[in-house]
């Protein structure tokens, strides 16, 4: 959908008067949006971080009107555009956010379905990578210190900041 979305505002991306971070600004408001619709309730494996990564890049170069025959690199994209890519850190941002607001809340159902908490026997074979697991490896926390930081809310949010903020920086020099 954010795709059709894009396409829909050719219009805008052709447009030689509206300035390039204009451009930027309006991709982050109108696709954006649709993109990380519910993204508060993914579970992100790194098949999906590579699939938003490429997503982003797509969205940059449909902005620039770039083929994928002229064979740039993505490097090459962000440095034209002056920007990073952000999108997986917006989705990081908005899911700890969520899961704070959630953990504070006094209803234990929406806790426990967060947590992964269900009755019965685990299934055979590896554990499949889960919400909780998101939170825990963004956060470089155990569950226990996740529990005490989110019940004060200012200390919560400075970690979702340093977490972001770490993300970002692992990105840049991954990429």
């Amino acid at each position: 959908m954010a795709k059709k979305r894009m396409q829909d505002l050719v219009n805008i991306w052709k447009d030689k008067t509206i300035t390039l971070q204009l451009k930027i600004k309006i991709m982050k408001t109108l696709v954006w949006t649709v993109m990380t619709y519910g993204a508060e309730g993914w579970t992100i494996k790194k098949k999906q971080e590579k699939k938003i990564n490429s997503t982003e890049m797509w969205f940059y170069r449909r902005l620039l009107r770039i083929s994928w025959r002229e064979r740039r690199t993505d490097q090459s994209i962000l440095e034209e555009l002056n920007e990073e890519r952000k999108l997986l850190n917006y989705i990081k941002k908005r899911k700890l956010t969520f899961f704070g607001h959630t953990c504070r809340s006094k209803c234990t159902l929406m806790k426990n379905i967060l947590q992964g908490r269900m009755e019965g026997k685990r299934q055979r074979g590896r554990p499949r990578i889960n919400y909780f697991d998101n939170i825990k490896s963004w956060t470089q926390m155990t569950t226990r210190e996740i529990y005490d930081v989110i019940l004060e809310r200012d200390v919560w949010r400075q970690m979702v900041h340093e977490a972001v903020r770490a993300a970002n920086v692992l990105g840049n020099d991954a990429g």
